[in-house]
């Protein structure tokens, strides 16, 4: 209590006693503020480089899925070559077949005595494939 009656019967010593009091604590406040702030600050810099690493492993990861998709598509580039070749042979052999057929039907239809303007009216041949047809496989006079 003397401390209060004090500070009444001297107004500028007790004015400068609570000033200083007050800068104290406002130090000390900050003080403390600083340091919770550092911890706080620590805790973030840990998590910040957890996440660094993680985004370091996905990216990696990232670049390996890639590496992946990059031999899965020369690979199906591949299936995408052979199976175009394998349409093409089969449309070949079906032209063949089908023109086979049609020197079939020519050199039955010279045997049966047609002329070569016939012929390739019924099968479609043209002109030069059927007269060495018509020479070979035709009526012999």
């Amino acid at each position: 209590m003397n401390f209060f009656s004090n500070l009444f019967t001297n107004p500028a010593e007790g004015f400068l006693k609570i000033s200083l009091i007050i800068i104290f604590i406002n130090i000390f406040l900050l003080l403390i503020a600083y340091y919770y702030d550092h911890i706080y600050k620590k805790k973030l810099l840990k998590k910040m480089d957890a996440y660094e690493l993680s985004l370091k492993d996905l990216v990696e990861e990232f670049r390996s899925f890639e590496l992946l998709l990059v031999e899965q598509k020369k690979v199906l580039d591949d299936y995408k070559y052979n199976f175009q070749r394998t349409e093409q042979e089969i449309s070949r052999l079906a032209d063949s077949h089908s023109s086979d057929e049609n020197i079939t039907t020519a050199i039955n239809l010279a045997k049966e005595g047609l002329n070569a303007d016939e012929i390739s009216a019924k099968t479609g041949l043209p002109l030069e494939e059927i007269e060495p047809i018509i020479k070979y496989h035709g009526r012999q006079s």
